[in-house]
């Protein structure tokens, strides 16, 4: 399952999102060389506010593996404001799009063919719902290669340049439509709905995040809607005698 953690829930994901940003210092700044911010022994930069929502996938004992952040990027977009020479003409006039958002720091720790999938098919399916029609992103070219080798149908908006870490970068538009939602599902063969948002006034929100999911994911194989499957994760959840619902 992939949570959606964002900031009115936030606050169920504390320790997930401490594993994420470590994850992230990990890969992004030790491992790559990258010259981030570093704070509390994680990595943050200017999207990590509260319009940001993190896709998170974890493991059985409740902890982050794999996340990205995605954000509407009609006030602040690395592409835009911090590295606009990779856009070929104007990078702010993008903003024109209304449904203009952008994905950042994908991290998949053991790289879990599973939680790729989810990942792929879910943050094109989650933007659909906010009403996003396009998505941005700036990966280097080893994640380009990856993205395009498992799906993604990017459309170049530069040439690849090189960034000041010593790779090289291109930046990229994903287009969010229903077609491209079915061509990841169609390739994957997933049809099983894996996206779940814990709303956070719901009496049994304060259940462990394993017991929930698990809830989801029992759910999901009952239903076949986003509907269906936060309804039947709902009722199933009201059953468990775990003592802390009503």
């Amino acid at each position: 399952m992939l949570h959606v953690c964002t900031h009115r829930n936030r606050a169920l994901y504390a320790r997930q999102l401490e594993q994420m940003h470590r994850q992230r210092y990990e890969l992004f700044v030790r491992t790559r060389g990258w010259n981030l911010k570093v704070r509390d022994g994680g990595e943050y930069d200017e999207g990590d506010d509260e319009r940001a929502v993190y896709l998170l996938a974890l493991d059985e004992a409740g902890g982050c593996f794999s996340s990205i952040r995605v954000r509407p990027a009609d006030d602040f977009s690395m592409v835009i404001d911090n590295m606009p020479h990779h856009v070929a003409g104007d990078a702010k006039a993008l903003r024109e799009d209304r449904g203009l958002w952008e994905m950042a720091r994908w991290v998949n720790i053991g790289a879990d063919p599973a939680a790729g999938q989810e990942i792929r098919i879910g943050l094109v399916e989650y933007l659909l719902g906010r009403g996003a029609s396009q998505c941005l992103a700036l990966p280097d070219a080893s994640m380009m290669g990856y993205a395009l080798r498992t799906g993604w149908r990017l459309r170049a908006l530069g040439a690849p340049l090189p960034y000041p870490e010593g790779g090289t970068a291109v930046a990229v538009s994903l287009p969010i439509t229903p077609a491209e939602a079915e061509h990841l599902r169609a390739l994957t063969g997933r049809r099983d709905p894996f996206l779940m948002e814990i709303d956070p006034d719901a009496p049994w929100a304060r259940l462990p995040l394993t017991s929930i999911e698990q809830a989801f994911a029992e759910a999901a194989g009952l239903a076949d809607s986003v509907d269906a499957l936060a309804q039947r994760a709902d009722a199933a959840l009201r059953r468990l005698d775990l003592g802390r619902v009503a």
